[in-house]
């Protein structure tokens, strides 16, 4: 087998990027997956791009880093990529949750997030008549189509001459390359480990300690109204979100509890509400948390549980038809921070995995930062505090 430069591991979306950014910058590059590309946790979620369920720290920076990115998937992709910049509501049924928020919303404005208290909450997300104490709008926040970004990159990784294998399982990786199912081995001078939830085995493999886990998150889909409510104009007030047919929902609406829920260390089931329209007009409802394992099975008490927690807020959602109901797997950290970054305990092998729910909003800002390092460019972001070592010491 001819050797390779990198061989990146894992073709969702943080795999995807890294393996086109560095193959744009004249890196030899494989990428390599068990499945297809963007066959896993990528394709599974909502495809969300947020800074309104984050605090300040390292993780938001990258975050704000990776919003810019998405206006160039967008110049680049097009329609392929269906942004909508629907913006986010954070409501607030709680008063706990209610009285923590206008002080994160400062914390968040002093870190350059668009945000704002709302007060005049059914003039901009008519059908939501549950109690509430207060909401925050978050303008910049947006929804897109996952599975075909991460496909888009794998491409554009192809077209600048890096060679994408699929179906191909890697058993190890090491700083000499990996080793597949079957015996047979790709010599490389550099890994990028970016397998999602199945990271901790391989990181293992090459002697990094990894305490990472799948963290278990179901979704439903409920038929929605009319599909046209995708092409509705906006608003001259950017808050009113999609207009033009009517949606039932205009925004991400996001319970106030859900931010607890992210950060929480529990391992056992959490659900919270998250609900939003679909590129064709349904309704996705979400979410919950729970760590089990790679158990993916659908458990229909979840998903009642997720349904009579959104109708608290949108009542009209308890009558909608059930169209599908399932589950994927967050690569979960337990301190809520990606690894990325080169391995400075095992020279050679490198990571890029651990963003939990995040994935979507950091993989491509990751694969950028990935690929700066590795080429010695100045870093969109300070690296450090998603060193890969972090959990050996």
């Amino acid at each position: 087998m001819t050797a390779r430069e990198v061989a990146v591991v894992g073709a969702g979306i943080v795999g995807a990027a890294t393996a086109r950014e560095l193959a744009v910058r004249g890196v030899d590059v494989v990428l390599i997956d068990a499945g297809e590309v963007s066959g896993g946790t990528t394709g599974l979620g909502e495809g969300n791009v947020l800074c309104s369920d984050k605090d300040a720290g390292p993780e938001l920076e990258l975050a704000l880093r990776g919003l810019e990115l998405y206006d160039e998937l967008e110049q680049r992709l097009g329609d392929e990529a269906r942004i909508r910049r629907k913006g986010a509501l954070v409501v607030h049924p709680d008063g706990a949750t209610w009285a923590a928020e206008p002080a994160r919303l400062e914390r968040l404005r002093a870190a350059g997030v668009r945000s704002e208290l709302v007060d005049d909450v059914p003039a901009i997300e008519p059908e939501l008549t549950g109690e509430l104490h207060g909401a925050s709008y978050f303008e910049a926040d947006l929804q897109c189509a996952p599975r075909a970004i991460a496909r888009a990159l794998a491409r554009e990784a192809a077209e600048s001459g890096a060679q994408v294998r699929t179906g191909t399982r890697v058993l190890a990786a090491g700083p000499a390359g990996v080793e597949l199912a079957g015996g047979e081995r790709i010599p490389a001078a550099a890994v990028v480990i970016a397998a999602g939830p199945w990271s901790a085995a391989l990181a293992r493999s090459a002697g990094i300690p990894l305490p990472l886990e799948p963290r278990k998150g179901q979704l439903l889909r409920l038929r929605g109204s009319d599909p046209r409510i995708r092409i509705g104009v906006r608003g001259s007030d950017p808050r009113i979100g999609v207009r033009g047919s009517d949606p039932l929902i205009r925004h991400k609406v996001v319970d106030g509890s859900y931010l607890g829920s992210v950060m929480s260390g529990d391992a056992g089931l959490q659900v919270t509400s998250v609900v939003e329209t679909t590129w064709e007009g349904d309704v996705l409802v979400g979410s919950s948390r729970e760590r089990r394992g790679f158990d993916t099975t659908v458990d229909d008490a979840v998903s009642d549980a997720m349904v009579a927690r959104a109708a608290r807020l949108f009542p009209r959602l308890a009558a909608l038809p059930r169209v599908a109901a399932w589950a994927g797997l967050r690569p979960w950290l337990p301190d809520h921070l990606p690894a990325i970054g080169p391995s400075a305990a095992v020279e050679g092998v490198w990571l890029a995995t651990g963003h939990e729910g995040a994935g979507v909003a950091l993989g491509p800002v990751t694969g950028r930062l990935i690929a700066q390092l590795y080429c010695g460019e100045p870093p969109l972001a300070d690296p450090a505090p998603f060193d890969p070592d972090r959990f050996g010491r």
